[in-house]
């Protein structure tokens, strides 16, 4: 019974303060979600959206309910693991002066290719025919997401529970590689928050440098389209090594054409 207490309350705080924790955490990521929203308007939206064709959009229930209040909580105990994480580790480098390109930038790049090299396949598994009907089927009722932070919440918290435990084992892969700032931990919850409401806002946006293209909108969308295609999250690479990579397709007559 104590470990359970220990990995819901990590920081020991009381009931009142806890509930007060979570609730704050929620503040947050619904204000993130607003600002998305907000710079989504500077955006095109992708092209699917833009045709006379009348795009399906599922409607929430109790279940959608249920689920999206059981992941709140899981986020917010994962946050406060995070917030341990870089408040006591020795792998997490605190004073401002130790913030170096190895452990801010570089460290970010490897966050961000380490969380999809391990979530891609864990993805690919969820869309096996014998688990698909149990846990990640719930999230493709959304074949157009529109709805930014619900969409990309909207998940069986199952698969929340797997995507933290993989996001906390990227760290510890960058942080023994490259060390790791608790500056770097926290731009990479940013990231990792806003690009899921991206990924189902319904608008595009493509980052590419270095000669690889880091994140795109479309390959999200032909996901929820193609559920066979693109599992990561943000670069494609490794659904390109895996053969799981699809291209946009705006025109669905050659999307169809092409099964």
């Amino acid at each position: 019974m104590e470990c359970i207490v220990a990995a819901l309350n990590p920081w020991s705080l009381s009931a009142g303060t806890w509930l007060a924790c979570v609730v704050g955490k929620e503040v947050a990521l619904q204000g993130l979600d607003v600002g998305v929203a907000f710079c989504c308007q500077r955006l095109n939206p992708l092209p699917s959206r833009t045709g006379s064709k009348t795009l399906y959009q599922n409607k929430l229930g109790r279940k959608d309910a249920m689920y999206l209040a059981s992941n709140s909580v899981v986020e917010a105990v994962f946050i406060s693991h995070l917030l341990r994480l870089m408040w006591e580790s020795p792998l997490v480098l605190r004073p401002l002066g130790t913030l170096s390109v190895l452990n801010g930038p570089v460290a970010l790049l490897l966050l961000v290719l380490f969380n999809d090299m391990l979530y891609a396949p864990a993805h690919r598994f969820l869309h096996h025919p014998l688990v698909y009907p149990y846990i990640h089927k719930h999230h493709h009722r959304s074949v157009y997401p529109s709805r930014g932070n619900i969409d990309a919440r909207n998940e069986h918290p199952v698969e929340q529970l797997i995507a933290m435990a993989l996001w906390s084992t990227a760290i510890y892969l960058a942080a023994c590689i490259t060390g790791v700032h608790w500056i770097t931990i926290a731009v990479h919850i940013l990231i990792m928050s806003a690009g899921a409401m991206l990924n189902h806002c319904g608008f595009d946006l493509d980052v590419s440098f270095l000669g690889v293209d880091w994140y795109s909108t479309r390959a999200h969308e032909m996901h929820h389209r193609r559920p066979d295609k693109n599992f990561a999250q943000f670069t494609m690479v490794w659904d390109k090594m895996m053969g799981t990579y699809t291209p946009y397709i705006h025109d669905d007559s050659k999307e169809d054409s092409s099964h």
